[in-house]
């Protein structure tokens, strides 16, 4: 817990690193910016969102009880002892802290006297706030300061009687503890609760902040919301940590975000389908993401067009997630990622400029047209580093610095090479100065299909060049190009890619089949050659119709991604033929005789599953999205895979592909 209250100076660095907009109370417009008294004037979303932004939450009431208290303590005989009434102890004295009586002179003693005073000339002065620490001799058994009067304290509880459950919700009232400048002894005690509205505005309200207590890790699966809990402060701590310039960066961020975003509504609305933008902060090699889904919103997939941005369907796409309904409004650090096209340069280069001049490191990701209009209109900096295709459609990456070029492209190799930059290498980078920064990227979503002759066919380039060989070859000669690359990329990783590589190899041998290779997104607006090869899936009921071209009979099919994905796949397939498919996807229940299942997390929603064609190499991973950012850890694998609903979804997808086919490679 927070030692002392959060104060002006801390709320207007709140208010200026985000542009939060505090609610106002009648005309009074400038409250003090600076000094170290109470912040927050009243009401609850204010305090709330502060919370959000430096990674705390409210204490509960128990929490700030005990707080105020200390911990109970026994007699000779092995009996509790009363808690005192007040932090100090259980006498009142009337100088020890911030109340009406102190200000008064004498203990006000009766409701007609402090109405008198209360409507006294003293009441020019307000608010009669001190000094955060202004009375060290009340401070609790825990050392904190100001538990009794200053500022009433907001909890997260409802205010109700105690014979309820633990935080209630059934309640209009929001409880608040500790009694203010303007109290009476009565409201000053530790056990006093007071319940008021959540838009309550005065003078004479704030809070403090508690922050989750690290617990070491166990082994077994992950308590989702603990971990996630865990996470989002370490995420904090080591931005903390990091540099003085973060705020100077949140800022930009939360003004890059605001404008795709449109936080008033206009863009976000509740429907049958909602969707979740996701501007992403990168430093250091950690990913945080803000969520925004509409309240009351089902958890879906829609179609985005802002007309106001001109940002079409399929250039959003990397920003567009499904979460769960109500827990996706509280994640709170942004940077904005943008793709890489004309019209986000509009936002990419005064994003860009800003973060320059706060001294960060800029690392533009994208085409070598973009990457030229964004150094042209910046400028000549140090600090700006730009990565661009050199070949549009499943080109060569060829990276300053780099020791090698690494194949790219819409395809399988540029997913691995954005994870390993981004989740990896770019602390390397970004580090380099000991600066924060920024990369401003897009995420291809498209299906890499290692099938020659229907390469030919369908005039797909893939982003590497594959020596043509006979279907039923294809699977060894493709994975011994892919775990070279990955192997050079990963590094550290790349003896679980070639176990994965390995099995998958062996186990096309055995069928004397291909296999096709699909990663989630089958797009047409992403796919060079004939665009109508797919029928955009956001626009009714497009099921893959083509998709049968692509597989052949008795093909070995690794397909990764969400529940819905193989509902539709399910949908085009001839079940008539004995195709192998490994479906690792979001589920919520276990389907009939699964090669492996995994659950952890809360419910997301369901799949049927009846419609999925029958095989003993299907795999179902249960990632039920929690409210957090989490670790999460599923039972059966050998290590934890880092979920942030955002690029770093790409390291859920890996880890289990890479460690899930080597469980199932050990089981044969």
């Amino acid at each position: 817990m927070y030692r002392y209250e959060v104060t002006n100076s801390q709320y207007h660095k709140f208010t200026t690193a985000t542009g939060h907009r505090p609610h106002l109370i009648g005309r009074v417009r400038n409250i003090s910016r600076a000094g170290r008294s109470p912040g927050g004037r009243g009401h609850l979303g204010d305090a709330t969102a502060y919370c959000r932004w430096a990674g705390t939450s409210l204490p509960s009431e128990a929490q700030w009880e005990y707080a105020a208290r200390g911990a109970a303590k026994k007699d000779a005989q092995g009996k509790l002892k009363p808690s005192p009434a007040f932090p100090w102890g259980n006498n009142w004295d009337r100088t020890l802290c911030n109340n009406s009586s102190y200000h008064f002179g004498s203990d006000l003693l009766s409701a007609k006297a402090w109405t008198k005073w209360y409507e006294g000339k003293q009441k020019v002065n307000y608010p009669l706030t001190t000094k955060v620490g202004s009375f060290p001799r009340s401070r609790s058994p825990f050392g904190i300061d100001d538990m009794a009067g200053n500022a009433w304290e907001w909890c997260l509880d409802y205010q109700l009687p105690y014979q309820t459950d633990t935080l209630p919700t059934k309640s209009t009232l929001r409880s608040r503890r500790g009694g203010s400048w303007a109290n009476v002894a009565l409201h000053l005690r530790s056990a006093d609760r007071q319940g008021a509205p959540a838009g309550n505005l005065n003078l004479y309200t704030g809070f403090r902040c508690v922050m989750p207590a690290d617990k070491p890790r166990t082994s077994g699966p992950v308590d989702v919301q603990q971990a996630g809990d865990r996470f989002v402060n370490f995420v904090l701590k080591e931005i903390k940590n990091a540099t003085k310039r973060l705020p100077g960066i949140t800022r930009a961020a939360n003004r890059a975000a605001d404008r795709i975003v449109h936080l008033d509504g206009n863009l976000l609305s509740a429907g049958d389908q909602s969707f979740s933008l996701e501007p992403v902060w990168r430093a250091g090699g950690i990913a945080f993401s803000r969520q925004y889904t509409p309240e009351g919103s089902a958890a879906g997939f829609k179609k985005l067009d802002s007309p106001e941005d001109k940002v079409p369907y399929y250039r959003t796409k990397g920003f567009v997630e499904h979460f769960t309904v109500k827990k996706a409004t509280a994640n709170d650090v942004v940077l904005l990622g943008f793709e890489n096209e004309t019209e986000e340069l509009k936002h990419a280069i005064p994003l860009a400029r800003e973060l320059l001049t706060a001294k960060a490191l800029v690392i533009f990701f994208g085409s070598a047209k973009a990457a030229a209009r964004l150094q042209k209109d910046v400028g000549p900096n140090r600090n700006l580093m730009t990565i661009t295709h050199t070949v549009p459609d499943g080109g060569v990456l060829s990276v300053k610095g780099w020791p090698k070029k690494i194949c790219s492209g819409r395809s399988i190799a540029n997913r691995l090479y954005l994870w390993a930059f981004e989740a990896e290498l770019i602390g390397a980078f970004l580090r380099r100065d000991r600066m924060p920064g920024i990369l401003l990227s897009v995420t291809y979503e498209s299906p890499q299909i290692f099938n020659q002759p229907l390469l030919n066919k369908y005039k797909f380039v893939p982003a590497f060049n594959i020596t043509p060989v006979q279907e039923g070859k294809l699977g060894r000669t493709y994975l011994g190009h892919i775990d070279q690359i990955v192997g050079r990329i990963l590094d550290g990783q790349r003896h679980k890619f070639r176990k994965a590589a390995s099995w998958l190899a062996e186990a096309a041998r055995k069928k004397r089949t291909s296999y096709a290779l699909l990663i989630h997104g089958l797009d047409p607006e992403n796919l060079p050659g004939d665009p109508g090869l797919f029928k955009v899936f956001s626009e009714g009921n497009a099921y893959y119709p083509q998709l049968d071209k692509l597989i052949q009979p008795d093909d070995v099919a690794l397909f990764v991604g969400y529940n819905w994905y193989p509902r539709r796949l399910a949908r085009t397939v001839d079940k008539g033929k004995a195709r192998q498919i490994l479906c690792f996807t979001l589920v919520d229940q276990a389907p009939p005789n699964p090669a492996l299942y995994g659950e952890v997390g809360e419910l997301y929603h369901p799949t049927s599953f009846d419609q999925l064609p029958q095989g003993d190499n299907r795999i179902y991973i249960d990632l039920r999205f929690a409210q957090y950012n989490a670790v999460l850890k599923v039972p059966g694998f050998p290590v934890p895979a880092l979920e942030t609903s955002s690029f770093a979804e790409d390291v859920v997808y890996w880890h289990l592909v890479a460690d899930t086919v080597e469980l199932l490679g050990k089981k044969k």
